[in-house]
């Protein structure tokens, strides 16, 4: 049954009496080797690790209605309201009051200790009713439970018992006894006293009377909270309006009376969650206060000598930015000293109130200012639900659904708002349809889109809600089919390694039908069950880290207290049961041998090649085309090596016989092996032109009239790899791609670079990237720019890397083709992050004298 969340008050009553200082050995996770590790404790530390994960549990949940507080018997004074009273219950302590439990409660149970006073369990009982009666009075709505903790070795006044048991049922209190090693299924303890005998089976005679009460023993209790624990609570209803044939001010007809237009029927209604995403916890980070900000730490009383924490919060503070011509002559005159960029400390104008500062947003290069008054647009209506339409249910896709599950249903106290929508509901079931609403879930929010499932039941009629998208967010794509291959002629093919045979379906079917989990496990009476049950399995990331969490906080040294090891309830479904493993492994090879498996060896990084080898020398390693020319010189797609070699000596030659060395590629790739048209899409060839010769010895062949293939354009992009320059210039003409073009230039740059023959195409390269920075300095895309001269230094500088040379012309070109930096930025009325110092040290080229002799100055 849902549990209301939080309004809980809970009584922890705790035995101190000599005998809880009775030591055991207890049994810690395994060591890193494996090896067995126990600790030896007393009998009251062991319970209140059972009291410190309860009290735990409720810090976590962190809601200011969840209450406990500790009562202590065999104390070796007196202190609870009773006693002060009417005088009576001698050594009975209300230890920690009622109150909403901290860090610092943690730290108190941490510290009770064993007395050398025995202490009645009953009167420590009567003490917690009558302090929790009095803290809640007459709120009937709190849920009232009260836990004792005892050994059972301590005398029991037993006059009276039976009120003691009323008053807990008048109250409805759910009690819960738990005793040191008490029997149970699992567990007799031997040699036990006649003392704890009689006590055991009084505590049962008392539970019976109880009407909500548990009785077990403390190694019950402490497996019961390593369980993972779904609580289902009762979720807050809202109140909503539901509106049925009511036009919004955006689909009213001018032409229509406004009083007719807005007519409609509204039901009253509540709503409600059904479900909610679970997630782990959310990490704080804290710090450890010193002595002179101990916030009377020292007042605390008992003084349990635990560390005081408190979290790190974030303070904000506004500064005016400098003006670039008003910063001092020194800061312009820092050396470029190692670590200076690390240690450097950013200049803060004066502090300004953040009541002085008015918002603003970045519209291009200008800053467009917004008043408080417009911050937000608001939203015209309340709460509701106002339905739009309505649609099909075979046509309503499950991807569509967006969010957390909502139940609807009609006011309990309006009879004409149960009968109004439960009639809309069976209306919507005869006719198979599903409702799109209109929802704003609070006054002043969004409105958003979701669609409404009619469900009828004995009792009562109901909708399910839930969140979609709009129609402009929902994106429709197609992909081609896997066994839909077909070759360069168009004809489709039935023999390829991506087409699946009658074979290899079968082996799959069987291997699939061996691993079915629907009837892998067994019930209580043998019959066969599905292995996976829903309700049962567990998010290990949620509760490990809960338990970690909880650990910590109760065992501070995690050395001599590791954390345990994850229940078995956690770990279940984790991996398939093995007689199903085992069952399938015939199939599994039959699978394997018919679609012809084989193992992947791992990627290996390219070969160390010699680089002072003589050309004219025979040696035992095959010499690589593509170590020289790229991969286009011994694909089978392309043109031929000779039209590449005619390509080098004058474009003008390339270009008079390209069409004919097109024809003969086409005849002879139309003579080819089937292939899948899907690998080549995800495997783009290279350029099917040759690579025009960029030596000032000849003029550049221009691209008029050339298709985009031969222009090298790779899919998804406007700029190709033949003619980079034209290509971007042009895009920036034709309209609004300034971002995309860019993008596209920086990843064509370092493709040019790798596929130029010898140094070719390195001075094309380098205009390309003055273009593209010249062009994201104007355009204020200057994060482009930086990132990728970021990459694509890296990738030069990279060992193994072919390339190294050009970074070489990079850096003696120097700060024309460095990042930009923030003073350039300012001047076009951008921004970027980038410092001076920041923008030398990329392209740096004169080491450690340079940094050493050099000014910033000196660079401009």
């Amino acid at each position: 049954m849902a549990e209301r969340a939080g309004y809980t008050v809970t009584m922890f009553v705790i035995d101190v009496s000599p005998s809880m200082a009775k030591t055991r050995e207890i049994q810690l996770a395994p060591g890193p080797d494996g090896e067995e590790k126990t600790k030896e404790v007393t009998n009251l530390e062991w319970a209140l690790e059972f009291v410190l994960l309860k009290v735990q549990e409720m810090i976590f949940a962190g809601r200011k209605t969840d209450q406990c507080g500790v009562i202590l018997f065999g104390t070796k004074k007196t202190k609870n309201c009773i006693n002060e009273a009417n005088g009576g219950y001698d050594h009975v302590t209300e230890y920690i009051p009622i109150a909403q439990p901290t860090q610092q409660t943690l730290d108190l149970i941490s510290a009770i200790k064993p007395s050398k006073v025995q202490g009645d369990a009953l009167d420590g009982l009567i003490v917690a009713i009558q302090t929790q009666a009095t803290y809640l009075g007459k709120k009937k709505t709190w849920t009232r439970k009260i836990t004792v903790l005892t050994d059972g070795e301590s005398p029991l006044n037993t006059e009276d018992w039976e009120g003691t048991a009323e008053k807990l049922n008048e109250l409805d209190v759910r009690a819960t006894i738990i005793g040191v090693d008490f029997d149970d299924e699992d567990f007799k303890e031997e040699d036990k006293s006649e003392q704890k005998t009689q006590n055991e089976e009084f505590y049962q005679q008392l539970g019976s009377q109880i009407e909500k009460c548990l009785i077990g023993s403390c190694y019950q209790a402490l497996e019961d909270c390593a369980l993972p624990d779904i609580k289902t609570v009762k979720p807050a209803a809202k109140h909503i309006i539901l509106r049925l044939g009511y036009h919004y001010p955006d689909q009213v007809d001018d032409e229509a009376d406004d009083g007719e237009a807005e007519k409609g029927i509204e039901i009253s209604a509540r709503v409600h969650k059904v479900s909610s995403k679970a997630s782990p916890v959310s990490l704080k980070r804290f710090i450890k206060r010193g002595d002179d900000v101990m916030d009377d730490a020292e007042e605390r009383k008992p003084d349990v000598g635990g560390a005081v924490y408190a979290p790190v919060e974030r303070e904000t503070r506004y500064h005016l930015r400098p003006p670039a011509q008003e910063k001092k002559e020194e800061d312009d005159e820092v050396k470029l000293e190692d670590g200076d960029a690390e240690n450097e400390v950013p200049t803060l104008g004066d502090l300004v109130d953040a009541e002085d500062l008015v918002k603003g947003y970045k519209y291009g290069a200008t800053w467009v200012l917004v008043d408080e008054e417009f911050d937000k647009l608001p939203t015209k209506a309340g709460i509701e639900a106002g339905v739009i339409g309505f649609m099909h249910a075979s046509k309503f896709q499950r991807w569509y659904l967006m969010g957390e599950i909502y139940s609807l249903s009609a006011d309990d106290k309006s009879i004409r708002s149960q009968i109004a929508l439960s009639s809309f509901i069976r209306g919507m079931v005869i006719k198979d349809v599903l409702a799109i609403v209109r929802w704003v879930h609070a006054d002043g929010a969004d409105p958003k889109m979701a669609v409404c499932c009619p469900i009828v039941e004995v009792e009562r009629d109901y909708l399910f809600m839930a969140r979609v998208p709009f129609a402009e967010d929902l994106r429709n794509y197609t992909f081609p089919s896997l066994d839909d291959l077909k070759n360069k002629k168009g004809e489709a093919a039935t023999k390829h390694p991506f087409v699946t045979t009658d074979e290899m379906v079968t082996a799959m079917e069987k291997w699939v039908d061996k691993m079915d989990l629907m009837e892998a496990a067994e019930d209580a009476d043998g019959a066969p069950e599905p292995w996976f049950d829903m309700s049962a399995s567990y998010n290990p990331a949620i509760h490990r880290l809960k338990t970690a969490l909880f650990h910590g906080s109760v065992f501070p040294d995690l050395e001599n207290n590791p954390i345990p090891p994850p229940h078995p309830e956690l770990t279940k479904y984790l991996e398939p049961p093995p007689e199903v493993v085992e069952r399938s492994k015939r199939a599994l090879e039959k699978l394997k041998k018919a679609v012809d498996v084989k193992l992947v060896p791992p990627k290996v990084r390219g070969k160390k090649k010699a680089n002072d080898v003589d050309a004219t020398m025979h040696t035992e390693d095959d010499f690589d085309v593509t170590d020289l020319l790229g991969e286009d010189a011994a694909g089978p797609v392309g043109p031929s090596r000779s039209m590449a070699t005619l390509s080098l000596k004058s474009p003008h030659v390339a270009s008079q016989k390209l069409e004919a060395e097109k024809k003969k590629s086409k005849m002879e790739l139309d003579d080819t092996d089937t292939e899948d048209e899907d690998e080549r899409a995800r495997t783009p060839g290279r350029s099917h032109l040759p690579t025009p010769d960029r030596s000032p010895a000849g003029p550049t062949p221009k691209k008029t009239n050339l298709t985009r293939q031969e222009r090298d354009v790779r899919p998804g992009r406007i700029i190709g790899n033949a003619f980079p320059l034209e290509d971007f210039k042009d895009n920036l003409k034709e309209g609004d791609v300034v971002s995309k073009a860019l993008k596209d230039m920086s990843a064509v740059i370092p493709e040019i670079v790798d596929e130029s023959f010898s140094t070719q195409r390195y001075d094309e390269a380098i205009q390309c990237m003055r273009e593209m920075r010249k062009t994201a300095l104007q355009e204020d895309d200057i994060d482009i720019w930086n990132d990728f001269l970021h990459e694509f230094k890296e990738k030069c500088q990279r060992p193994g890397y072919k390339r190294k040379d050009f970074w070489d012309k990079v850096k003696a070109i120097g700060m024309q083709i460095s990042l930009i930096t923030d003073k350039e930025a300012e001047v076009h009325e951008g921004y970027s992050a980038v410092s001076e110092l920041q923008s030398v040290q990329v392209i740096s080229v004169h080491g450690s004298w340079w940094n050493e002799n050099l000014t910033c100055d000196f660079l401009f």
